[in-house]
């Protein structure tokens, strides 16, 4: 490093220190004079109570200004919460840019957020069209796109500092995009129990996701580690931003895997100054929408992969096949709609023939699903009657009623068992996991979904974990644009072949992008992941650690107890023991009270704790410092589904991973020649 150049950078620093402190001090002036304004027009207002006429302008007028003002206090209140998380850090990097026909480069520092000193900008906000530059490209000619069109010019300089406890430690001049010793240090850090923003490490693989211009349906296909849901998260962040006169965060929904997974994101877009999207998973949309009970995901994979029997597996396999939705769709437009049988309908001197109905229901209304034609019906009785328009709402609603009753049947179940017969598959008496989007798709052509969970961006996560019947259900409740996050070399319940995402894309009308960077795990724990997978799926960046160990051993429970006794001395990192089945963490916990004190994590319950037991389907997306798996022996890991089980536990390990088994160890960990 520079002397020179370090005292500048130290003087400029300091300089970002005082402005945020003046703006902070500023911003609570502004609230507290706002405060005494609310306070002067609430006495008025009680002073006045008796001579302030109910619904005059007078009152009106002293409601919007206290509204108004308390709207401004809420702005600048943000305001002071998001300088102050900036205070400690300010900005993490520069680039100087020289636009065409410029004489000089124009330094920019790059930050959480914007900081400003009259007209001038000390901090841009990571968002910002002209940060792309530091992003994006290399040192050159580069330009990037703003409302007033494409800017050209040379980037001259790109800089990263580390900046701790409001000092400049030390900078780094690199012509990449983040520079490898401090991506390395940042990928060294223990886990935490929650997701945090990366602006400061953005790849320009995953900045070109971020900003993406359009609103199209898009799929990634993301190896594990590679970013997927933090890119998700940040692109949340810059719509909010670019686009904050259209869309707000109660705009944006996030369909996510689990409860904890939704706890584990819940600080990602505070952390970077957004209000926190809704954030559901679909279990709680299907109960809501079906009214039904049915098998949970994870009751599911709980019965499938402890017990494996092989009608489980075909059962998993034609339900969640593109053929299965393509033969849903057919009896949806046909065979459902021969459930109506017409009558003629008399009232008193009004007749609506059998003939008429049909032929609205069979032949006009035929291209319409069964809920649009019944809509029709309803209201071509009603313009029968000569009643005021204030009555025809409740007509209606009483022809409805009348005209569902001319159907066979509409219990749901049963409609579904006469789809299955149609394909000669053994029927259901109770709603399975895999039942659920079809069965919903089934109410939602005969009566239309009661949807209350309307959005202008719907994000899906662990996309591979859904069916081609939940992506076209998605397009029904949403018409809006989705983006779908997954890796499909984690899927645990069936194998994905590689045509599955081109047929999806194809299905959903959706882009495919590709993350094949994983940042997530050492070097060599991602080789050995890949192994278990048999094929190469992701490159890495080169973080060197601890070799993946293979134990062999007589006692499970012991075998752990050594592990954390040696791991004492890695202060602050977190321990999961991942098993396959929760019989197999009642067997571990039941033999050991070390183990005892190991955190349960499940799909409804998280935990901040640093040592968690749990299983694969819990663990997926959730990231520990070091990963136990036992009872890793060929008799327990040895088909297609054990072999994605393993890669996914293995995956989860960012420093240390180790695998413990009594007998043969599995096929899967054995070395090939």
């Amino acid at each position: 490093m520079d002397k020179k150049v370090l005292e500048e950078e130290k003087a400029y620093l300091k300089r970002v220190f005082n402005q945020i402190d003046d703006l902070k001090q500023k911003n609570a002036k502004k609230i507290k004079k706002n405060q005494e304004k609310i306070k002067t027009s609430k006495a008025f207002f009680a002073e006045n109570f008796y001579d302030i006429k109910s619904g005059s302008d007078e009152l009106a007028s002293v409601n919007l200004q206290i509204e108004n003002l308390e709207n401004q206090n809420l702005l600048f209140e943000k305001e002071v919460k998001r300088l102050t998380k900036q205070s400690n850090n300010p900005y993490f990097g520069r680039f100087d840019f020289k636009e065409k026909n410029q004489d000089k480069a124009n330094p920019c520092y790059i930050g959480l957020g914007l900081v400003q000193e009259d007209d001038e900008t000390l901090v841009y906000d990571w968002r910002a069209d002209i940060c792309s530059l530091y992003y994006d490209d290399h040192i050159g000619k580069n330009s990037y796109t703003c409302p007033d069109g494409e800017i050209s010019g040379d980037v001259t300089l790109k800089r990263q500092f580390k900046i701790e406890n409001k000092n400049l430690s030390y900078y780094i001049d690199s012509n990449m995009i983040i520079n490898d010793d401090i991506l390395m240090e940042t990928l060294s850090k223990n886990a935490s129990s929650k997701m945090h923003e990366i602006v400061s490490t953005i790849q320009k693989e995953q900045n070109t996701l971020i900003r993406a211009e359009d609103f199209e349906n898009t799929i990634v296909q993301g190896v594990a580690g590679s970013g997927k849901t933090s890119i998700a998260m940040h692109r949340v962040s810059y719509l909010l931003y670019k686009y904050r006169n259209q869309l707000k965060s109660e705009d944006i929904l996030i369909l996510s895997p689990s409860e904890i997974f939704a706890d584990y994101i819940n600080d990602v877009l505070p952390s970077l100054g957004e209000e926190k999207p809704f954030t559901t998973t679909f279990n709680e949309i299907a109960k809501r929408l079906l009214g039904e009970e049915f098998e949970t995901r994870e009751a599911m994979l709980e019965r499938v992969i402890g017990k494996q029997r092989q009608g489980d597996f075909e059962d998993i396999a034609i339900k969640s096949s593109f053929e299965f939705l393509s033969d849903l769709k057919k009896f949806l437009n046909n065979n459902i709609c021969n459930l109506f049988i017409p009558k003629t309908m008399v009232f008193g001197d009004i007749v609506i023939t059998k003939e008429e109905m049909s032929d609205i229901y069979f032949n006009r209304m035929k291209n319409l699903p069964i809920y649009k034609r019944i809509d029709v019906l309803s209201e071509f009785i009603t313009e029968k009657f000569s009643v005021p328009r204030n009555r025809h709402a409740d007509l209606q609603k009483r022809a409805k009623k009348l005209l569902y009753n001319k159907f066979i049947t509409t219990d749901l179940i049963k409609i579904y068992n006469l789809f299955l017969q149609s394909l000669e598959i053994k029927e259901i008496d109770k709603i399975g996991a895999y039942d659920v989007a079809p069965i919903l798709l089934i109410k939602e052509n005969l009566f239309s979904l009661k949807n209350n969970f309307d959005a202008k961006y719907v994000i899906v996560d662990e996309m591979q974990d859904y069916t081609p019947c939940h992506f076209y259900l998605f397009e029904k409740i949403w018409k809006c644009a989705k983006l779908y996050l997954g890796d499909i070399n984690q899927s645990i319940d069936r194998t994905l072949p590689p045509t599955y995402l081109k047929n999806l894309a194809r299905q959903t009308k959706s882009k495919i992008k590709y993350l094949t960077k994983s940042y997530r795990s050492t070097l060599q724990i991602s080789v050995f992941s890949q192994k278990i997978l048999g094929h190469h799926v992701a490159d890495n960046v080169n973080r060197n650690g601890e070799e993946v160990m293979c134990l062999r051993t007589r006692d499970y429970a012991k075998a752990i107890e050594k592990i954390i006794e040696e791991r004492q001395n890695n202060k602050g990192e977190s321990i999961a023991i991942i098993c396959k089945t929760n019989e197999e963490i009642k067997e571990l916990q039941k033999s050991s009270p070390e183990l005892k004190k190991f955190k349960i994590l499940s799909s409804t319950k998280s935990t901040n704790a640093k040592k968690i037991i749990t299983t694969p389907a819990n663990a997926k997306g959730v990231e520990f410092d070091c990963v136990i798996i036992p009872f890793a022996t060929d008799e327990n890991y040895k088909n297609e589904l054990d072999r994605n089980l393993l890669y996914v536990s293995a995956t989860r390990a960012l420093h240390k991973l180790y695998f413990i088994s009594t007998k043969s160890p599995s096929r899967f960990l054995v070395k090939k020649n």
